[in-house]
C-alpha cells in the first residue's frame, strides 16, 4: 500500500507485481549470481543498473521475535536514496607492498590483465576502484571495500615515525577502518611468504595461517608437477553456516560446480577454543570466526624445503582453506547490528584471472556472492544475511543522531532487555505525526507475487 501510494504521486516511480511462481525468469537480472533466489515476497527497487533486494518483512521492526511497529516510509525511502545516489562506492586495491592491482591506467600491463576478472567483479557489483597507499594516505570515506592481494613484502612503519604520537601505522588504520567505519577487507596472501605486522593484525581478527603447502590426491585437479595442489574446496552444508549463506544455492545442486584453490596453505582460527570472542571494552560486541571452504579429510600438508621439493609434515584431514571473520556490534540504542568484515584465503593465486576467470568454475559467483555480503553501502545493500555496515553520511548510511530525538519518537519495550528501543524516529522536531499500525498476516494471494518497483532516470 506504501508504494502504491507513492506510486499515485511520483510520476517517476512505477510498481509492478511478477508473478515469479510461474515465470521465476522474469526477476533474472536482479540476482546476484546464476543460482540466486527471489523470494516471492521480496521488494526490489531498481534504477538504472543499480537495484535493492529487500524481504517484506524488513519494513517492520521486530523484537523478542514479535513485529510490534511498521516502519516502511523510512526504509523505501532509504531505499530510493541508496540506488539514486550520484556517487558510487569506492573498493581500493592496497598498493605498495608489491601486492596485485588493477590499473585503470594501464589496462594491458600484466599485473592488470592478471587482476582483470577480480576488477570486473568488483564494478559488476556497483562500484568504482582506485588504489590506496596506505603509508601515505587515510582510507577515503568512500572506500566499502579494501583488497590486499598477494603482498610481497611487510607492513612496517617507516624510521623514525614509530615515536611520533600523531603517526598511525598502516594497520591500524585497518583496524580503525574496520571498528569505526564498520569496513570490509578482502587478503589473499601467500603461504610460503610470512609476513610480521600484517599476520599479526589478521591474527586478532581470527586468523593463524598455516606455512605449509597443502595438497589433496582424491580431491584436486590434476597438475602438471603431479603434487596434487590445485585443491577442489569442499563446501559447509550446514544450512546455518555462513559458507552455506553464501553459496547455498551451489551445494542445493545435485552436481555442485566446483570451487578450485590452487597453490595454497591452512588457515586456523586464532580465537583459541571457540570460533567466536568478545571484543574488550564494547558494549556487546563479538568477533566470530567462520570457514568458507574446507580441504577434504583426505588432504595433506606440506614444507617447502630450501633444495624445493616439500617435506611432509604429518598433518592431514580436514583443513580451513578460506574463512571470514566477521565483527558483530549491536547499537545500544537502536538494537540493529553493524557489521564489519574480513575475508582471508592463504592462498597467493586465488583472485588470478586464471582462477576467476575459468568459466567451469564456481569461484567467479561464489566470490560475488561474498562481495555482496560483506560490501554494504548503506542498510539494504545486501539484506541477506541481515546486518548494517558503513554507516557513513555521504554514503547515506542510517545514523542516529540523539540530538535529533524530538517529540515525535516512539519508544517501546524490548521483552528481551526490559530496555526501552527508539521505533519511529520523528522528521523534524517541529512534526507532530500520529501513526496506527495494524499487523496482519500477509494474504495469501500475494505469496506469489514478488513487487518491483523502477525509478526513472529523474530526479524524485
Amino acid at each position: 500500500l506504501s508504494l502504491l501510494k507513492l506510486d499515485s504521486y511520483l510520476e517517476n516511480l512505477s510498481v509492478e507485481t511478477v508473478n515469479i511462481t510461474y515465470n521465476p525468469t522474469a526477476v533474472a537480472e536482479y540476482k546476484t549470481t546464476s543460482l540466486s533466489t527471489v523470494s516471492p515476497t521480496d521488494i526490489i527497487i531498481s534504477y538504472g543498473d543499480k537495484y535493492r533486494i529487500v524481504d517484506l518483512s524488513t519494513l517492520w521492526f521486530k523484537a523478542g521475535g514479535e513485529y510490534y511497529s511498521y516502519n516502511g516510509e523510512y526504509r523505501l525511502a532509504s531505499l530510493f536514496v541508496s540506488v539514486t545516489a550520484v556517487e558510487k562506492p569506492m573498493a581500493y586495491f592496497v598498493t605498495n607492498h608489491g601486492e596485485r592491482y588493477y590499473d585503470a591506467e594501464d589496462r594491458e600491463s600484466e599485473m592488470s590483465l592478471e587482476t582483470a576478472y577480480l576488477y570486473d567483479l568488483i564494478i559488476e557489483r556497483g562500484m568504482d576502484v582506485g588504489l590506496l597507499n596506505l603509508a601515505e594516505e587515510e582510507i577515503p570515506d568512500d572506500c566499502v571495500l579494501l583488497i590486499i592481494n598477494n603482498p610481497r613484502t611487510d607492513f612496517t612503519v617507516p624510521d623514525g615515525k614509530l615515536g611520533e604520537y600523531s603517526y598511525i601505522s598502516e594497520t591500524e588504520k585497518l583496524d580503525r577502518y574496520l571498528v569505526e567505519k564498520s569496513g570490509a577487507i578482502m587478503v589473499a596472501r601467500d603461504y610460503a611468504n610470512p609476513l610480521g605486522n600484517l599476520d599479526d593484525f589478521l591474527y586478532e581478527w581470527g586468523f593463524d595461517f598455516g606455512s605449509s603447502l597443502v595438497s589433496d590426491e582424491e580431491n584436486s585437479l590434476q597438475n602438471e608437477d603431479g603434487t596434487y595442489t590445485d585443491i577442489i574446496a569442499v563446501y559447509d552444508t550446514d544450512e546455518n553456516s555462513y559458507g552455506a549463506a553464501i553459496y547455498g544455492d551451489f551445494t542445493a545442486l545435485s552436481s555442485a560446480p566446483l570451487t578450485v584453490i590452487p597453490n595454497t596453505g591452512y588457515v586456523k582460527c586464532s580465537f583459541g577454543d571457540g570460533w567466536s570472542v568478545p571484543e574488550a571494552g564494547t558494549y556487546s560486541t563479538s568477533r566470530n570466526y567462520a570457514p568458507l571452504f574446507y580441504s577434504s579429510s583426505e588432504a595433506s600438508a606440506h614444507e617447502l624445503s630450501e633444495g624445493g621439493g616439500y617435506t611432509d609434515l604429518d598433518i592431514r584431514g580436514q583443513m580451513h582453506l578460506a574463512a571470514v571473520s566477521t565483527r558483530l556490534e549491536l547499537d545500544s540504542f537502536t538494537r540493529e547490528n553493524k557489521y564489519s568484515y574480513v575475508f582471508c584465503v592463504n592462498s597467493p593465486d586465488f583472485f588470478s584471472s586464471e582462477t576467476l576467470g575459468e568459466p567451469s568454475y564456481a569461484n567467479y559467483d561464489i566470490m560475488s556472492s561474498l562481495v555482496s555480503n560483506m560490501v554494504r553501502t548503506d542498510d539494504f545493500a545486501s539484506i541477506d544475511l541481515g546486518g548494517l555496515s558503513q554507516n557513513s553520511k555521504n554514503m547515506f548510511g542510517k545514523i542516529l543522531d540523539r540530538s535529533d530525538i524530538s517529540s515525535t519518537d516512539v519508544f517501546a519495550t524490548d521483552k528481551t532487555t526490559g530496555k526501552n528501543v527508539l521505533v519511529w524516529h520523528g522528521l523534524s522536531s517541529g512534526d507532530a505525526i500520529g501513526i496506527t499500525v495494524a499487523l496482519m498476516l500477509v494474504p495469501a494471494a500475494i505469496a506469489v507475487f514478488a513487487v518491483v518497483v523502477r525509478i526513472r532516470r529523474k530526479f524524485l
